[in-house]
């Protein structure tokens, strides 16, 4: 390319097996590929970018990094990306070799992983010097903060959520903005439930594939799902209060059986029952509204997580898309200057918009909003509103966070189909967690 800047992006596949498409490179070129002494000494640089997510995604990412380009004609960036899996398992090989990319997206899963084992750089002396981080709210350096560095910052939020049919709510005469508490919730999935016309009033969390809803009901009871020491932070008494609740509804016949369940889960948002008209309600996450809205001719609606009686008020936690930089990186001052941009630049987010959530800083979020439609403001309003409670600090996620998820499904589905009692069930779930987990 004529231009010292230049953009090379790998396109990812979907196809099964596929980590990263080919091009005139393999894989990622990662960490330490950089000019060092360029871009300490503000000469050029080179920066290696990565995500995962859909062609779609990368066009805009692409066209953003086209955008930092232009002001940073010094630095050459190539971009990968790929399907969330074989980009994560791409990543645990690349950290393991000490060739991450420069500049990469990580998800709060696995921050605590790489920061504690040295792959991340510590971004402590670029905070508000190069990266702005006034906008971010009091959760925002928190979010990426492992010991005594500061490892990711947030360039986006998602939230937890329920969605109503509010048509069918209304056909029954309840208000969905009166869904305050777990009882509230119970109460209106069971008045709204229709076993002659096929409709349930409400979809098992319990067999969901993520379990954040479960988190903020533990938070919500002055609890945490896992220790600061990475251990399992859990009251065992909560779990099964939770998994009885589910059971209790599923057992009354307001949620459905688990193959009812489990076969609308595979479908994915097209065949859920929300979508189809078969649920009045369902746990979700806050950026799923958008995509259910768009399958359905109903009115959807997007309410807050219903809080447990007596919750403290301060249990609102937002999972955040993380950016962070390698610790092997060439070109540190260049991979801070692209943080910023993606943190805060307010043009490169109307270009990116709302494809990985709600941007992290409430000035970018402000700025989008003239150009959002209905569905997208109502979400941005909901976590800009949420962001506004009172929070206390999140513990970062261990290394067994992630199987200690699956296992929180594996319990689900034990007791939906009947295979164990609750107390059987959590028992087992809360003795193997000890066998992946700190005991910290």
């Amino acid at each position: 390319m004529t231009s010292s800047f230049s953009r090379r992006s790998f396109l990812g596949l979907s196809a099964a097996g596929a980590m990263f498409g080919i091009s005139s490179c393999a894989g990622f070129s990662g960490g330490g590929g950089g000019n060092s002494d360029g871009d300490r000494s503000g000469g050029s640089a080179s920066l290696d970018v990565s995500w995962w997510g859909d062609a779609s995604r990368a066009a805009l990412y692409d066209e953003a990094l086209d955008l930092f380009g232009e002001t940073h004609s010094d630095v050459t960036i190539t971009s990968q990306f790929a399907d969330l899996d074989p980009y994560l398992e791409r990543l645990a090989t690349t950290a393991a070799a000490g060739s991450l990319p420069d500049v990469l997206w990580m998800r709060d899963t696995h921050i605590g992983r790489y920061a504690a084992a040295g792959s991340l750089l510590d971004l402590s002396p670029y905070l508000d010097e190069v990266i702005g981080t006034s906008a971010l709210g009091d959760a925002g350096v928190a979010s990426g903060t492992v010991g005594d560095g500061v490892f990711a910052l947030p360039t986006h939020y998602v939230g937890q959520a329920i969605l109503t049919n509010d048509d069918l709510l209304a056909a029954k005469g309840i208000d969905p903005n009166g869904l305050v508490t777990w009882t509230d919730l119970a109460d209106a999935a069971t008045a709204s439930a229709d076993g002659a016309a096929g409709i349930w009033g409400l979809q098992d969390a319990t067999l969901d594939t993520t379990h954040r809803h479960l988190e903020a009901f533990i938070r919500q009871s002055g609890g945490e799902l896992f220790t600061e020491g990475g251990g399992l932070g859990a009251d065992p008494a909560l779990l099964e209060e939770w998994f009885e609740y589910w059971k209790s509804l599923r057992d009354a016949g307001v949620v459905p059986p688990a193959d009812t369940t489990t076969e609308a889960n595979a479908t994915g948002w097209s065949g859920d029952l929300l979508t189809v008209g078969k649920s009045t309600i369902r746990l979700a996450s806050t950026n799923h509204f958008k995509i259910v809205q768009d399958l359905t001719d109903a009115k959807i609606g997007l309410h807050s997580v219903p809080a447990a009686a007596g919750s403290t008020n301060d249990w609102w936690f937002f999972p955040p898309i993380l950016l962070s930089v390698a610790a092997e990186t060439g070109s540190p001052d260049a991979a801070a200057a692209l943080m910023d941009f993606f943190i805060n630049d307010t043009d490169a987010a109307a270009i990116t918009r709302l494809n990985q959530g709600a941007p992290s800083s409430a000035a970018v979020r402000e700025s989008l909003i003239p150009l959002l439609n209905e569905e997208e403001t109502a979400f941005v309003d909901q976590i800009s509103i949420e962001m506004e409670y009172p929070s206390r600090p999140f513990p970062i996620r261990p290394e067994g966070a992630e199987q200690f998820n699956s296992a929180l499904t594996r319990t689900g589905e034990e007791i939906a189909y009947n295979q164990r009692s609750v107390s059987e069930a959590v028992a087992t779930l809360v003795s193997e967690a000890h066998g992946y987990l700190p005991e910290a």
